[in-house]
């Protein structure tokens, strides 16, 4: 693959909020599942765990979970100033537009594959390495996904202390694996607006930090709130 081809790959990737309920071939899960194995890891622990999700009745327990906890997730975000407020948690509740995908991989993690780490590391920065691993291995996943046609999204909620403990129970997740997140997987029923992206010269600086781009608290909060109104 040139360069091009995986630019034009990173662009394409989106994530897909409105799925068709048609099924996907195990042969693409398969490949799915395979790519994410190949994924970088603190001293190749390589510490994840794949549940495949398609029975119907246990994804649409799953989806119940996730609507369950978007109501105590509407109650927090309603604490914030107005123009702050997440789009995705303001007015009822509704089904999260990840239901009718019809594959749901939960990702897990091994937390005693951090023994692996240098000790020093084990010591003081384990949790990141073992939580970017997991990143990496969901990342390429959704990458994989989209060299095969498919959408994905990332569900996050999955991951909340308010769904996981219900997921293991739901799953028969042994307690010592923590759950990282899910990945919701179908082909899109439609296709994503254009993402916003940020312009690379705003965020490049060579050889040293650029003070001059150093954005104010204000300019901050600006961004901020232009993003939520995208």
């Amino acid at each position: 693959m040139n360069y091009e081809d995986f630019f034009t790959l990173v662009k394409t990737r989106r994530s897909v909020r409105s799925f068709k309920t048609d099924p996907v071939p195990d042969d693409d899960v398969k490949k799915i599942i395979d790519a994410a194995r190949f994924a970088p890891s603190g001293a190749n622990s390589q510490p994840w765990e794949f549940i495949l999700v398609k029975d119907q009745a246990v994804r649409h327990q799953i989806v119940e979970m996730v609507k369950e906890s978007s109501q105590y997730s509407r109650k927090v975000e309603s604490v914030r100033e107005e123009d702050l407020m997440f789009s995705g948690l303001q007015g009822p509740v509704r089904d999260p537009g990840f239901k009718n995908a019809p594959v749901f991989i939960v990702l897990c993690g091994d937390p005693r594959t951090k023994e692996a780490y240098p000790l020093l590391t084990t010591l003081t920065r384990a949790d990141s390495h073992f939580a970017s691993g997991l990143a990496s291995a969901f990342l390429y996943m959704t990458l994989a996904a989209t060299t095969l046609g498919l959408g994905s999204q990332w569900v996050s909620a999955t991951g909340s202390p308010l769904v996981k403990p219900f997921l293991k129970r739901l799953l028969e997740i042994p307690h010592t694996l923590d759950v990282y997140d899910m990945l919701a997987v179908g082909y899109p029923e439609k296709q994503p607006k254009e993402r916003f992206v940020r312009d690379r010269e705003e965020m490049f600086h060579d050889g040293r930090y650029d003070k001059a781009k150093y954005k104010s608290d204000a300019q901050i909060r600006d961004y901020i709130v232009r993003l939520r109104k995208r």
